[in-house]
């Protein structure tokens, strides 16, 4: 025990305001680069099963595109912006207009999206309900996301 306390006198001290410093640096060099986003930024991709959004922007004015797959001739593909941080409020275009809530990494649609919602739709898909988690906050991957439709859903 006293050799352990001796050996850790005799240690040079770790300047943590260093550490601190480089670790900010580190960190502000990736969220430029757009590896790592901020989290009061929406930016990013969103998905679960075949069902997939992304957000591209800045926060907070995004564009936005989804899509819902549920097999051939039942999907939705729509494309538009947002606004917002914890509630997004989602323009398809066409009248299809709804406030979408984040909670954390997750994105909730309405419960009911309006009737206009369903001219993006094919078959029995709808955007109703529909719920994600957000799988990368890097908005180059968001860019490149596809749809069911094969497309780029965050083109510019």
């Amino acid at each position: 025990m006293a050799l352990s306390l001796l050996l850790a006198a005799c240690s040079p001290a770790r300047d943590v305001r260093d550490e601190d410093a480089a670790g900010k640096a580190l960190e502000t060099a990736a969220r430029a680069a757009g590896i790592v986003g901020d989290r009061a930024d929406a930016t990013g991709i969103y998905a679960v099963g075949e069902d997939r959004l992304c957000l591209t922007g800045t926060a907070p004015r995004y564009r936005i595109g989804v899509s819902v797959d549920f097999g051939e001739g039942q999907r939705c593909v729509a494309h538009g912006t947002a606004q917002g941080r914890d509630a997004l409020a989602i323009d398809l275009g066409d009248g299809c207009r709804f406030t979408a809530s984040r909670n954390g990494d997750r994105l909730l649609f309405p419960v009911r999206t309006p009737p206009a919602c369903a001219r993006a739709c094919q078959g029995r898909a709808t955007l109703d309900t529909l719920v994600l988690h957000r799988l990368s906050e890097a908005s180059g991957e968001a860019t490149r996301l596809r749809g069911a439709d094969g497309r780029l859903l965050c083109a510019d």
